[in-house]
């Protein structure tokens, strides 16, 4: 089993990891991020992020990624989706191409065949998650929500089926999670059974359940 999160910054995701290595002891998260390869090779990102830096993220997330892949129980804090949500926020605001970011869409939807579930944390009003502030997050709220807005975008592509993000074979399934620490588990514990793995031997089993927005 394969897992990911993704979702804006300062949504929790890192705790939930915390968490869910608690839960499902089974599964392993990667020692080093991209948060290390940011912070040690000194890579512009987020709101100063190029095509060059945008590109070195996403080729460090798809090689961890191949490498992870081959353990059993993986989870990772965020994924190739991520960078193509925030390459995607960089070309609205004029500072990547449409080329670049097109490219990287198709990288991404040939890469997410490698994943079983995707975990969404969307902006809610439920057990809000505070603006926390440290060299490599930015605290601008407006922001967030434009990156949230964008994750939105891939979450409703993902729900038609039309398969410009996730490919319309091989797909794994994008369920989205909320509340507080301790719903988020629960939450969690309705798709994975306590050896780790999802119910069904049919991921569309898991898959086509509509997720729940506040």
């Amino acid at each position: 089993m394969k897992i990911a999160t993704i979702g804006t910054h300062s949504t929790g995701k890192t705790t939930y990891i915390q968490d869910f290595l608690k839960k499902w002891p089974m599964y392993e998260t990667p020692i080093s991020s991209y948060r290390d390869l940011i912070k040690n090779e000194n890579v512009p990102h987020s709101k100063n992020g190029t095509e060059e830096s945008q590109k070195k993220i996403l080729n460090y997330l798809i090689d961890q990624t191949i490498e992870s892949c081959k353990k059993d129980f993986v989870i990772f804090d965020r994924c190739i989706l991520d960078n193509l949500a925030y390459s995607s926020w960089l070309n609205l605001n004029d500072k990547v191409s449409e080329k670049f970011v097109d490219e990287t869409r198709i990288i991404v939807r040939e890469t997410l065949s490698m994943f079983d579930i995707i975990l969404f944390f969307p902006l809610t009003k439920v057990a809000e998650v505070p603006l926390e502030e440290n060299s490599l997050r930015d605290t601008d709220p407006v922001y967030r929500e434009e990156i949230d807005n964008i994750f939105k975008v891939f979450q409703q592509s993902y729900m038609r089926g039309d398969g410009r993000i996730f490919p319309t074979n091989d797909s794994p399934a994008l369920i989205e999670i909320f509340g507080n620490r301790e719903e988020r588990i629960k939450m969690t514990e309705l798709y994975l059974q306590e050896n780790g793995k999802h119910y069904g031997e049919d991921q569309s089993l898991i898959s086509d359940i509509v997720p729940v927005t506040f």
